[in-house]
């Protein structure tokens, strides 16, 4: 499913491999050249940073996040599963197949070093459901990293709701219940609202997910392809106590969606691990927004 306008679209590419189609978009930080005019030598100094988007939201998020970096890099701003162009390849797998973290380690691997650029110690920066898969990234290969930054992480918490959709058959049966009688579900949500019952953040939350049939069927296809892209608590420990680089862990003060209380158990497991860090930054969900940025990059550069 496509979401971004397509007048503010970047020169996306595809790469396939594993049964999977990846649409990612390059950029580079450290010249006022274009991409084509820098020399291979010049490519291949660049460190590489992995960037994966938030649900619903396309690849040209990072935009901002490139401009301000204050590192000379190449971003491989990445699209998530079924979002734009990437997901599976049809002629080989089902459409609500679940890629291996270790699959898409491997497919970005391959996407650097097709575009040149150095596969050496790269950094990785997750945002919301991107926040999650990074995770899951970072727990096949924790050696692996320089700088990692995750921006209001999903994975930190499950929702029963969605162990049962994604996990069982009960679940799949309620999921399309619910897309083929939408309508009396929004109609349910909107007098739950009403009579107090259902907060304005929730209702807005379910408005958005059941939209369309398109939108409900992109919430099932990313849910399903995503699923072994969540580590335990105990893993995500045990790859950060093994990191090779650091990671910042960035919440907003005020987001509901994922607030900071989700991370409690994840700093008491690592609070003595001297690479591990948590912020709370003045801001909602939105944090790729360019003052929240600021912060953020103020605050991880300390600068």
């Amino acid at each position: 499913m496509e979401f971004a306008a397509e007048k503010g679209r970047s020169d996306r590419k595809t790469w396939t491999n594993h049964g999977w189609n990846l649409e990612y978009a390059i950029d580079f930080t450290c010249s006022e050249k274009s991409p084509d005019a820098l020399s291979i030598k010049s490519k291949q100094a660049l460190r590489v940073v992995f960037a994966l988007h938030g649900f619903a939201r396309p690849l040209e998020d990072f935009i901002p996040f490139v401009q301000a970096w204050p590192e000379r890099c190449a971003f491989i701003s990445v699209h998530l599963l079924h979002h734009g162009k990437s997901g599976p390849d049809v002629e080989k797998r089902r459409l609500d197949d679940a890629i291996e973290p270790e699959d898409l380690l491997q497919i970005l691997i391959e996407i650097a070093s097709h575009e040149g650029v150095s596969t050496v110690k790269p950094d990785l920066i997750g945002y919301s459901i991107g926040g999650r898969i990074a995770l899951s990234l970072i727990a096949v290969d924790p050696k692996k990293w320089n700088r990692i930054l995750l921006l209001a992480p999903d994975g930190l918490k499950q929702s029963p709701f969605y162990g049962l959709t994604v996990h069982t058959q009960a679940g799949k049966a309620i999921w399309f219940a619910i897309d083929k009688h939408s309508e009396q579900v929004l109609l349910w949500a909107d007098r739950l609202l009403k009579w107090k019952l259902l907060s304005p953040h929730m209702h807005a939350f379910i408005g958005f997910h059941l939209s369309s049939h398109a939108m409900r069927m992109a919430v099932w296809n990313g849910w399903r392809a995503h699923r072994r892209c969540w580590p335990s608590h105990r893993s995500i420990a045990s790859a950060l106590s093994q990191l090779g680089g650091t990671i910042d862990f960035c919440f907003g003060s005020h987001d509901r969606i994922i607030p900071i209380k989700n991370a409690r158990r994840l700093r008491k497991m690592t609070v003595f691990m001297p690479k591990v860090n948590f912020h709370s930054i003045p801001s909602g969900h939105g944090m790729l927004r360019k003052d929240v940025m600021k912060i953020i990059i103020q605050r991880i550069f300390k600068s």
